[in-house]
Order: structure tokens, then C-alpha cells, then sequence
């Protein structure tokens, strides 16, 4: 309404040129007093194509922005000075705006730091810091304001003493710390006049060196729960070097696993260490426990008396030479039928008394060649019959004495010396 009644008072020429006036109705139009040029740096407002379809009080897009283009045309209070503003209120100060706000300050140059207050929502834009704040109505959780707010640049220190309560819920909670790519980021830093943008910024990342240290009474950690387990977990960590250490009292570790249950590792090598002042017991329960070992040598070094108890049929195969030297007393006894069968050559060498008790049936069958040599006495004692059925016997003795109830040798050929 340039055409329009107005009212002007003017003080052209403070100071030796800086203009200063007031004028109230109808807008000049833009450009042509004083200050035209800070003006016209204010066109919009953010709420004019903010995203709020469906939200309270819902205006279009369009008629937003029609009303906007009337921020310089509309008229009725202008003022202008090329010198300082300065109020002051000692009392109480009410400004009531029926409209939006906008302020944007320079800060004696163009730096653009400010607010906008349009829509219900404030917006606020420094220069310390890059980034903003995007407000907008979405249809999530039957309607409602999403807030991001994005901060690059700044450090925060914080000292809380009082009660801390955190609750999130939504559908993502995201945190990210440092990156493995090293990009440079670059940023356009948020600004109040969306007609005159500054560069962007060239923020180059730097990984963080992160310490968390804690102390409390207590300490609980609850992740998901019976009634509501979560359904995926995935733990991964890459490092170059990983110490842990734990010191405690006492410690239960218990992990239940309803399926089935793996575990993997590669290592250049694997140096497992364990000191248990008093008793260590280790109870294994299943269906079916299957170990398998592959490696060019295995030693195994106990120092303790050692019970072994098993129940049930064994089987073992070696597939090598075996070797078993016992530095002491062995004691053998089975309680059933012994079978002992050699496919080879069997040598078998006693350097000492040796005392064999059979409380039953032996069957022992030698396919090839078999030596027995004894370089002390030996003394064979059955209680019950004994039968050798060979093609050919030959026993070599110094002295030799059996003690048998009955004594019956069936064979092709026996030779005696």
C-alpha cells in the first residue's frame, strides 16, 4: 500500500549523513529510504514451506508464503537509524505479536546469527556452532512434532549433581562415534536469510580418544527380559590390542541358550592361564560332546593325584607310535572279560617283579610274532585250566616253575630248552 497515508519523521542528516526516521501507514516502496538494503535481507519466514500437513491449525503452504510477500508492502511501522538504538525499561516490557518473529544480527559484519520465531516454533541460528534445528509435523505415533537438531563444532562440560532419569522410545536410537573412512565433512552451516547462504564448511573428522570411567554402590544392566526378549543382538569389536581385567569378591557368569550355540576363535597363538586357591569344579552335561584337535605336537603336564571315573563303553584309536611310561606302582583291575588282540609285532619287557592275578577268563591272541622276555623270576599262578593252542611254542627260560590244578598244551609242535 505505497500509495497510501503516512506518516513521516526524519532526521536526514545526523552526525553528517547518517539518516534516522520514522514513518507510520503506508510502506515506501523497497529500496528507497535508508536501511532498504538490511531489510530486504528478511524475504521469509522457516515456517513458510515447513513440512506440517495434518498438524493443528493447519495452514497451506502456499497461502504461508502469499502472506509473507507482504512483509514489506503491508505497511504500517518503519524506522530506520544509521546510529546506535538504545531502550531502557525499568519497569515490566509486553510485546505481544500476532504474527511471526525474525531477528537477524550481523554482528558488524556477516556474520548472521539470530532466531526465528514463525509457526509456534523457534529456530535459532549461531555462528559458534554449524548446524540447526528442522521441526516438522509427522505421522508417527498419530501425529506429532519431530525434532532434529544437528550440532557441528562446540565442546560440552557437564556437571550434574541430582537424580538423572533417561527415557527414549521410538523406532531408532542411532549413536556413532569417530569413523573409519576419515572424510572431510562438509557442511553449509544453518542461516536465518535463505537468499544469501554462506560456503560451505570444510570440517575435517578426527577420531576421538575415549575414556569411561565409573564408580557406584551398585551397578545393574538389564537388556530386554523374559517377557519381552529382544529378538537380534550383535556385538562386534575390531581392535589392535584388547586387555581385559576383573577383580571381584566373588563372580557368577550363567548363560542360558535355548538353541544351538557357537563359539569361534583365531588367534596367532593362545596362552590360557588359570590360579584357583581352593576347589575348581567344572560340570559338563549333554546328549552327545564331541572334541576335535588338530595340531602338530600336544603336551599335556598334570601335577595332582588324579581319579578318573567312566562309565560306559570306550573306544580309542591310535594311529602312531604310543608310549606309556609309568615312574611307580600301576595298578590294573577290570572287573569283566578282557580282550587284547595285536595285529604286529608285540615286545614287552618287565625290569622288576611282575605279579598278574586273573579272577576269570583271558583270551589273549597274537596274530605274528610274539616275545616274552623276563630278566627276573616270573611265577604264573591260574586258578583254573589252561589251554595254548599254537603251529608252533617256543619258551625260553632259565627257570621257570607253574603251579596249575591241570595243565593241558595241545599244539603241532612244542619245543622246551
Amino acid at each position: 500500500m505505497s500509495g497510501g497515508k503516512f506518516a513521516l519523521l526524519e532526521v536526514p542528516d545526523l552526525n553528517g549523513g547518517e539518516p534516522s526516521y520514522l514513518r507510520l501507514g503506508a510502506a515506501a516502496p523497497l529500496g528507497e529510504s535508508a536501511g532498504d538494503d538490511l531489510a530486504e535481507r528478511i524475504q521469509t519466514f522457516t515456517d513458510d514451506d515447513r513440512k506440517r500437513d495434518g498438524s493443528p491449525d493447519f495452514v497451506p503452504v502456499g497461502e504461508r508464503k502469499a502472506e509473507t510477500a507482504k512483509l514489506h508492502t503491508k505497511g504500517g511501522w518503519r524506522d530506520h537509524t544509521d546510529g546506535n538504538r538504545i531502550s531502557t525499561t525499568k519497569g515490566d516490557k509486553v510485546e505481544v505479536i500476532g504474527g511471526n518473529y525474525r531477528l537477524l544480527i550481523l554482528g558488524r559484519g556477516e556474520h548472521q546469527a539470530g532466531w526465528d520465531v514463525s509457526g509456534g516454533h523457534v529456530t535459532e541460528v549461531s555462528e559458534t556452532f554449524g548446524g540447526g534445528t528442522t521441526i516438522e509435523w509427522v505421522q508417527n505415533y498419530g501425529g506429532t512434532w519431530k525434532v532434529v537438531e544437528t550440532t557441528i563444532k562446540g565442546e560440552v562440560h557437564t556437571v550434574y549433581h541430582g537424580d538423572v532419569f533417561d527415557y527414549y522410545f521410538g523406532k531408532v536410537k542411532e549413536s556413532q562415534t569417530g569413523t573409519d573412512t576419515f572424510p572431510t565433512l562438509n557442511v553449509t552451516d544453518d542461516f536465518i536469510d535463505d537468499k544469501n547462504p554462506p560456503s560451505p564448511q570444510a570440517i575435517p573428522t578426527e577420531n576421538p580418544t575415549i575414556v569411561d570411567r565409573t564408580w557406584a554402590k551398585s551397578i545393574s544392566s538389564y537388556t530386554g527380559s523374559e517377557k519381552l526378549p529382544v529378538p537380534s543382538i550383535t556385538d562386534e569389536t575390531w581392535a589392535e590390542v584388547m586387555v581385559t581385567k576383573t577383580n571381584a569378591t566373588s563372580m557368577t557368569d550363567e548363560t542360558t541358550v535355548k538353541g544351538e550355540s557357537k563359539s569361534t576363535m583365531h588367534a596367532a597363538s593362545i596362552t590360557s592361564s588359570t590360579k584357583v586357591d581352593g576347589t575348581m569344579d567344572d560340570h559338563t552335561e549333554a546328549d552327545t560332546i564331541k572334541s576335535y584337535t588338530k595340531a602338530s605336537k600336544i603336551i599335556s603336564e598334570t601335577h595332582a593325584d588324579t581319579e578318573d571315573k567312566m562309565y560306559g563303553d570306550a573306544d580309542s584309536y591310535t594311529q602312531g607310535n604310543s608310549k606309556t611310561v609309568v615312574d611307580g606302582i600301576e595298578t590294573t583291575i577290570n572287573l569283566g572279560m578282557v580282550n587284547e588282540v595285536v595285529l604286529g609285532g608285540m615286545i614287552e619287557a618287565t625290569l622288576g617283579a611282575e605279579v598278574t592275578f586273573t579272577a576269570g577268563g583271558i583270551v589273549d591272541v597274537t596274530v605274528g610274532l610274539k616275545a616274552d622276555f623276563s630278566l627276573t623270576g616270573s611265577i604264573d599262578v591260574s586258578a583254573g585250566p589252561t589251554l595254548e593252542i599254537s603251529p608252533a611254542g617256543v619258551e625260553l627260560h632259565m627257570s621257570k616253575t607253574e603251579i596249575a590244578l591241570a595243565n593241558k598244551i595241545v599244539s603241532a609242535f612244542n619245543l622246551f630248552v
